[in-house]
């Protein structure tokens, strides 16, 4: 009977340590209003600009994600230091112009023709984000959110995006700091016996 006790004390004492790290995102309705709420967590972990050269952008091969119903297509895009995208969608073939400069791009069929400007809101080696540049009254789709190939064609646009929280939610808490508190943990369950 003591010793039922003493584990179940051990359960929830490892529940309340492990609870930081469970943390649920709530469900959204939306791409972008997911996104809204995810990047102020996530923009300081951003490369700050598409002038790198060696910038994830050009060396990613990127899954456009999107958030309609039945839309099941997978978009590839690859962007040259050309200035071209090479985009897949299902293998079917086709090619935009871009123009990146610091933390700006600009999209379109040319680099003045139906081309829209955009910003970067976060781009690392996984995950891609641009918000479009303008009064947010007037723009029906403010975001477009890109991620790894590997990533892209397997997980939903929300997986993704919670892919990305936990990416850098786990990356603030110091390892050395958890290993310290697992060690104490343990010998104090060690010595209690």
């Amino acid at each position: 009977m003591l010793r039922a006790k003493h584990v179940a004390m051990e359960d929830r004492l490892l529940d309340k340590i492990a609870e930081p790290f469970n943390l649920q995102l709530p469900e959204y309705d939306s791409m972008e209003q997911m996104i809204e709420n995810v990047l102020p967590a996530v923009r300081k972990f951003s490369e700050p600009s598409f002038d790198d050269e060696d910038a994830s952008l050009y060396r990613v091969e990127w899954v456009e994600m999107s958030d309609r119903p039945g839309d099941t297509v997978i978009s590839l895009h690859r962007f040259q230091d050309t200035g071209e995208i090479r985009i897949a969608n299902d293998g079917v073939l086709e090619a935009k112009a871009f123009e990146a400069e610091g933390r700006r791009i600009i999209i379109g069929d040319s680099i003045y023709r139906n081309s829209l400007l955009y910003e970067l809101a976060f781009m690392d080696n996984d995950f891609l984000i641009l918000k479009r540049h303008g009064n947010e009254a007037n723009i029906k789709k403010k975001y477009r959110f890109f991620c790894r190939e590997a990533i892209g064609t397997r997980l939903t646009w929300n997986e993704a995006l919670e892919k990305m929280v936990d990416k850098y939610r786990n990356s603030q808490f110091p390892l050395i700091f958890v290993a310290i508190v697992v060690t104490i943990l343990i010998a104090a369950m060690l010595y209690l016996r």
